[in-house]
């Protein structure tokens, strides 16, 4: 498994904890949220994983629909319901039964959704922002990890090249691991993003 697996996977599961709680109680939400997942689940399979670009993409997209453009709404909320449908299919590869990895997401996406109606303390409305806004920085994170990977391979490649012709291969150096490099990018952007959204 790679970085961007992980990175994706953690992107889906505090993803369908986040948009069940923004899921409002009229049936067009829940319709919207439902569609999503559905075809999510249906489109992925563990030979057809989901694009972390792109998922990451649309993800940013919907979160800033969510947050700034409200008649967007539906399909904002379906983007977000096919983030329990991705996580199925990433279960799925990890070895889960079909069904189990499935009900899964399912069950987190419900449970949020009827927790933060049946209690508004479980969700208020600041706290569903800053999660909206931290998925979204995820996003963003996950839609840029893989051209980053690629980069940095490919500097290493040349590097190593380098390192070949100029000493016959004696002389190896360090270098840092993918996931920090990672780490260190989502943990930047959501802390600059997080501070100019609270001083808005």
């Amino acid at each position: 498994m790679t970085v961007t697996f992980h990175a994706l996977w953690m992107l889906c599961a505090l993803g369908t904890a986040v948009i069940g709680t923004a899921v409002g109680t009229s049936v067009r939400d829940r319709a919207a949220v439902a569609a999503g997942f559905g075809l999510a689940a249906l489109l992925t399979s563990g030979s057809n994983l989901p694009d972390p670009v792109w998922t990451g993409g649309l993800v940013m997209a919907a979160v800033a629909a969510l947050l700034f453009r409200p008649r967007l709404r539906l399909p904002s909320l379906a983007i977000g319901g096919a983030l329990p449908g991705f996580w199925a299919s990433l279960l799925e590869v990890q070895g889960l039964p079909a069904w189990t990895a499935v009900l899964l997401p399912g069950a987190l996406l419900i449970g949020t959704m009827r927790l933060s109606q049946m209690r508004p303390s479980f969700a208020p409305e600041e706290l569903r922002e800053e999660a909206l806004l931290a998925i979204g920085v995820l996003g963003l994170g996950v839609a840029v990890v893989p051209g980053v990977l690629d980069g940095w391979h490919a500097a290493r490649n040349l590097s190593g090249a380098a390192d070949a012709t100029a000493e016959a291969g004696r002389h190896v150096r360090a270098s840092i691991p993918m996931w920090t490099l990672a780490v260190l990018i989502m943990a930047s952007s959501l802390g600059a993003v997080y501070s100019l959204w609270s001083r808005r």
